[in-house]
């Protein structure tokens, strides 16, 4: 029986790279996005390979009733749910603490933590329902979470609190048979610089590239090596001996 993946924010960018892999592979495949246009520009794209193979549905993942309505869709359709994907996330300006808004704090916050909250919620309740009991989530974390001086103090917040949702879910649900693992990220040429288009903080961002190697194209991490490593940790054998680990995968940079 075909494994059938829940990816969020998946209709761009990294999270559609991800989403490709996995239809390639012939899982069924459930995406969301904020983007009712991208949703229809993936329908169309999809509709000619995977007809019948995939859900594509607009939904905010800090929203728990749409959240809720798109786990349910994605059982109706395809009798189960085995993995979660928390890919959807934006980025913030640099700001330090003192320079932060509250504004920026809280969007940044809402998407990137409240979301991996929301969405790992609602997935861990039909895990448990379903028979078999079980389910694999695997979060996109960052250089941010385990570095505190790698992007603005919000972003860098709400991925440390995503390897820590990671631990917690994997050390209370691992013996229930459902997985938790992380992917600590490096830089990724994705639309997550979106975030970018209103400026930033140029003295933070200045501050923070002094401090590193330089960025270059040739450090960039590839998101469809990304895509494949989430097909790699998505089987059952190897997600039970991953349960908990926040894997570092950033080209080496900045350097270990």
């Amino acid at each position: 029986m075909a494994k059938t993946v829940l990816i969020t924010g998946a209709a761009g960018g990294l999270g559609k790279a991800i989403a490709d892999a996995f239809l390639a592979g012939g899982a069924n495949v459930a995406v969301c996005d904020v983007n009712p246009q991208r949703i229809t520009a993936v329908e169309e794209e999809w509709t000619k390979s995977y007809d019948g193979k995939f859900l594509a549905q607009q939904a905010d993942v800090t929203d728990e009733a749409a959240v809720q309505i798109l786990v349910d869709a994605t059982v109706s359709k395809f009798g189960r749910l085995d993995v979660l994907i928390n890919n959807a996330g934006v980025m913030d300006d640099f700001s330090p603490v003192g320079a932060c808004s509250k504004e920026t704090w809280d969007r940044v916050l809402n998407i990137n933590l409240n979301g991996p909250y929301t969405t790992s919620k609602v997935a861990i309740a039909q895990f448990e329902k379903q028979d078999p009991v079980g389910g694999i989530i695997i979060n996109m974390g960052s250089n941010a979470s385990i570095h505190g001086f790698k992007a603005g103090a919000a972003y860098t917040v709400s991925k440390a609190g995503v390897m820590a949702l990671t631990k917690n879910t994997a050390g209370f649900y691992g013996p229930k048979g459902i997985y938790s693992i992380a992917l600590l990220l490096g830089g990724m040429n994705t639309n997550i610089t979106d975030a970018f288009a209103k400026g930033m903080h140029m003295e933070a961002f200045q501050a923070i590239s002094a401090s590193q190697s330089p960025a270059g194209l040739e450090k960039m991490v590839p998101i469809e090596s990304v895509a494949k490593y989430c097909v790699f940790l998505s089987e059952k054998d190897i997600a039970t001996s991953a349960n908990g680990s926040c894997v570092v995968f950033n080209n080496n940079w900045p350097e270990a």
